[in-house]
């Protein structure tokens, strides 16, 4: 375990648990200190969300809705094999599943490389110009370099993030498919395994936006983030299942928009066209440039409480020795 780490676990196993009551007075400073760094850096941040946000927000909504056939007719497929009397009638028809599944990759791979890139400029952006505290404001110049420098360790800690959370989401599943025989069981494991999910999730974003601001990545940007949040782990999960709720709310909505057969029929700029659709587009792209600056806020507000802590501690450790 690094100093780093070492310092703040020491820090945090001295402060109570915080109450429901004071986690909610949290929830809401953070919600309300966004709308303020957003309005204070407000043209740096409308240019994130036109450029880079609006472009990840249609990519990730497009995937979405050219996608939906594709995995339908996957799942059409699959079921009427196993329902097929012969068995050279199954295996043409997983054959045929198989073709479709590669192309399901293929579509996903061709949209994967530029949401990629998207979600990493806006992402670095939005934690520098958010982590720039009053009376200093962000520049156009300080975002690029901010960039220039911390991409390669967002990189390294994404790929690590995304490796953890593909192993984890496999283990409440795997346990209830074993324990299928015990309904209950099964359904207190997927529910606690939920739980877990959400926690995890928030741990990782800590853990991207520790290695945007400082000199850490990977493995070692995670466990950062998750000490560093130690003392705060109701109030962070609270906000994680909010977050969440929202970008989940969003998604079922615009696939209930667009599940008709007219739409399924239309281009993806038509889609896009009618404005219930394009509201949700629009507020997805917000939710993206929220979520980075919430949880940067959450960030700085671990660090100086841990500064604090430090330096009381060296006061009374000075007092002492003077003694």
């Amino acid at each position: 375990m690094s100093d780093t780490e070492s310092e703040i676990r020491d820090h945090n196993q001295q402060q109570n648990k915080p109450t429901k009551s004071s986690s909610s007075c949290i929830v809401l400073a953070l919600f309300s200190g966004s709308l303020r760094i957003f309005f204070r850096n407000k043209h740096i941040f409308l240019s994130i969300f036109i450029f880079l946000a609006l472009p990840l927000s249609f990519l990730i909504f497009s995937l979405s809705f050219t996608s939906r056939p594709l995995k339908r007719h996957i799942l059409h497929l699959e079921s009427a094999a196993l329902l097929t009397a012969t068995n050279f009638e199954s295996g043409h028809l997983l054959n045929e599943s198989r073709e479709e599944s590669i192309s399901l990759l293929r579509l996903k791979l061709l949209y994967s490389f530029p949401s990629s890139v998207f979600s990493l400029l806006s992402f670095i952006s939005a934690v520098h110009v958010a982590s720039v505290s009053a009376p200093q404001r962000p520049s156009f110049l300080s975002t690029a370099s901010a960039i220039r420098l911390a991409w390669k360790r967002v990189v390294v800690t994404s790929i690590c993030s995304y490796s953890l959370f593909f192993l984890y989401i496999q283990l409440p599943r795997l346990f209830a498919t074993a324990l299928r025989d015990y309904p209950r069981v099964s359904l207190a494991i997927l529910v606690v395994g939920s739980g877990l999910e959400v926690y995890l999730m928030g741990v990782l974003g800590l853990g991207l936006v520790v290695s945007a601001l400082e000199e850490k990545f990977g493995w070692e940007a995670i466990c950062i983030g998750s000490v560093l949040m130690a003392g705060r782990k109701f109030c962070w999960w609270l906000v994680t299942c909010m977050l969440v709720g929202v970008s989940g709310w969003i998604g079922n909505r615009f696939e209930n928009l667009t599940d008709g057969e007219d739409y399924v029929k239309s281009g993806v700029w038509t889609v896009f066209m009618g404005w219930k659709t394009a509201a949700l587009f629009w507020f997805y792209a917000v939710l993206v440039i929220w979520s980075c600056i919430v949880t940067t806020i959450f960030y700085s507000d671990c660090k100086k409480e841990l500064s604090a802590g430090v330096n009381q501690r060296s006061r009374y450790s000075d007092i002492s020795c003077t003694e």
